[in-house]
């Protein structure tokens, strides 16, 4: 997948759009959005246009209602948001990343334990 990253108000759009089901109309998306997005429809109805435009979404008309399907998945999106964080931060480095974490000290018990495992696996 070939995507720029998106602005921080259309991922918001996103987020709330993956969290609906298939297809879904606009007042879907607007009733997931985050209670801090006071949006105006139209506002939304924009934000949508132009995720139609950059393909992580497609439309379809069914009487007076659009609905929308998203193209582009949460998980192939937040990949390709994290190799690019990895290369343009870190280096690619996996241990620069880590060693970041815990120079912040933002690291939990249970985050420890959880990487732990997954070294493991």
């Amino acid at each position: 997948m070939n995507r720029k990253r998106l602005p921080d108000t259309e991922f918001s759009v996103m987020k709330a759009v993956w969290k609906c089901p298939v297809p879904m109309g606009s007042h879907d998306v607007m009733s997931r959005l985050p209670d801090d997005k006071k949006w105006k429809p139209q506002t939304v109805l924009t934000l949508l246009s132009r995720l139609i435009d950059k393909g992580f979404l497609e439309s379809e008309r069914k009487g007076k209602e659009r609905f929308y399907t998203p193209i582009v998945s949460e998980e192939d999106y937040l990949t390709v948001e994290t190799e690019d964080f990895m290369n343009r931060y870190k280096g690619n480095s996996l241990s620069s990343l880590v060693r970041t974490f815990f120079t912040s000290n933002n690291v939990s018990t249970e985050d420890l334990e959880e990487l732990k495992h997954l070294l493991e696996d």
